[in-house]
């Protein structure tokens, strides 16, 4: 049940209405069970796999509280060190248990050679729970007492496919609230829907229709010149970025209509002046969680200039696993560790001469990300170095109203986000119109998404590109 289907407007007005009518107390019930049919949509394993990892996730929560609070009130008495030492290995081993064990549910299901299918959802609640039960171990949060409270931390639907991935001390604060949220507030559903009709056009009229060039010519990049495959790849970049910022915001707006608010993903970010500025930027809830609980913990930049170096290229490879199996997304990870230690953000160069920079290396990367493999990056390589002519055009797929509807997706988000770079908010100047000035421009949306969108079984629309990850 993708977010581009009716299945899943009808699903979403369902729930909100009911949302509405219901009283506090049974809210959370509620959206959980809405989750458990989402999740269930997308596979009955998906919803096994979900609803164990939340189980061992609550449980392991509750259990580590406890070590640690036995560890932290000592023995009282006796070889009181050697008892408390004994204690805290304890903590250590048991904590360190659970994430092994999660880190080997994640990597069976998604490097086992059985054909089982990665269940939906799971690098991202995965990445949660290992959070969460950091944030206990390290006495930052307390262990979620209710089994209701932390299904639904993990199983929230409009973040469960693709996240955000989010914190304890963020969602899981908003769920304990929830009864008492005020949730016919008209400010947050004029917002979220904004949102949710925003990300409608980026990804139908935007993102897949820049996906049938980009898919034809890395399907059969033999058949086309260097031309054709520098477009794509250029094409790549707006694609991928439409369709995961696309997704994002339809989730935040669902979000928003049911009283939480999700974490921004994305600010700006090809208009990144360094490398580093790139990951502040993009999918911010995966370099946050990267940061905090890989990098920071293997020692950060506090221990050297060679220690700093092999942290961030540690930190970047595990990136690139996580996004996939092939060695192509290993080699991803590995180059924009290397850029990060060879960032261009101490070079005197004029800003936007920066920019541009980090972009066509972004870009290019984007490139060793999206090919099938090493082999298919080799051959598009030696093509481009080879025979850089335009041979088959056409092969693209596109008509020229087509193409010119792709440039002025592309323009309008590049707009938006110099506007928005420069102080100057659209969704602020929009939701501060009068009534009237809204609902022409939102039925313009409405209307364009409706008769310009991309549909049809033909184009794949059934998945967000960061589904599969």
């Amino acid at each position: 049940m993708s977010f581009t289907t009716l299945a899943f407007l009808a699903f979403f007005l369902i729930v909100w209405l009911g949302y509405l009518i219901l009283p506090g107390t049974v809210r959370k019930v509620w959206l959980l069970a809405a989750s458990y049919l989402f999740c269930a949509s997308l596979g009955a394993l998906a919803l096994a796999a979900l609803m164990g990892s939340t189980l061992v996730t609550w449980l392991a929560g509750l259990a580590l509280e406890a070590e640690k609070k036995r560890t932290a009130e000592g023995p009282g008495g006796g070889d009181e060190y050697g008892t408390r030492k004994l204690l805290c290995l304890r903590a250590r081993v048991f904590f360190a248990a659970v994430i092994a064990f999660h880190v080997a549910a994640l990597g069976f299901f998604k490097y086992n050679s059985w054909g089982i299918l990665l269940p939906v959802g799971i690098s991202f609640y995965t990445f949660q729970a290992i959070g969460y039960l950091a944030d206990v171990y390290g006495g930052k949060t307390k262990a979620e007492r209710s089994l209701l409270n932390f299904a639904l931390f993990q199983a929230f639907f409009p973040k469960l496919a693709q996240g955000p991935i989010e914190r304890s001390e963020s969602l899981l604060a908003q769920i304990r609230k929830l009864p008492g949220r005020n949730v016919r507030d008209l400010e947050r559903v004029r917002s979220g829907g904004l949102r949710i009709l925003w990300g409608l056009c980026e990804k139908l009229l935007i993102a897949d229709r820049i996906a049938i060039p980009v898919n034809a010519v890395y399907s059969q990049f033999g058949a086309f010149g260097g031309v054709e495959i520098a477009l794509a790849t250029l094409l790549y970049a707006f694609q991928i970025y439409c369709d995961f910022a696309g997704y994002t915001d339809i989730a935040r707006g669902a979000a928003e209509l049911l009283g939480i608010d999700l974490t921004a993903n994305f600010r700006r970010p090809y208009l990144a002046d360094s490398v580093q500025d790139f990951w502040h930027r993009w999918h911010q809830s995966l370099s946050s969680w990267l940061r905090d609980y890989l990098y920071i913990p293997l020692g950060g930049s506090r221990k050297g200039r060679l220690r700093r170096a092999a942290n961030i290229m540690i930190t970047f490879l595990v990136s690139g696993v996580w996004h996939g199996t092939g060695f192509h997304f290993l080699a991803w990870g590995g180059l924009h560790g290397l850029a990060q230690i060879f960032d261009i953000k101490r070079w005197k160069l004029p800003r936007p001469a920066k920019q541009l920079l980090v972009f066509l290396f972004v870009d290019l990367t984007w490139m060793v990300f999206r090919v099938n493999s090493l082999g298919d990056l080799k051959g598009m390589l030696v093509i481009l170095a080879t025979d850089f002519r335009l041979r088959d055009f056409a092969g693209m797929e596109l008509t020229v109203f087509e193409w010119l509807l792709v440039l002025l997706g592309i323009l309008l988000v590049a707009l938006k986000d110099v506007a928005n770079e420069r102080g100057f908010g659209f969704r602020r100047w929009l939701l501060s119109r009068s009534a009237a000035v809204r609902c022409l421009i939102y039925t313009g949306m409405i209307g364009a998404v409706v008769i310009l969108g991309v549909y049809g079984a033909a184009y794949d629309t059934s998945q967000f590109l960061y589904t599969q990850f």
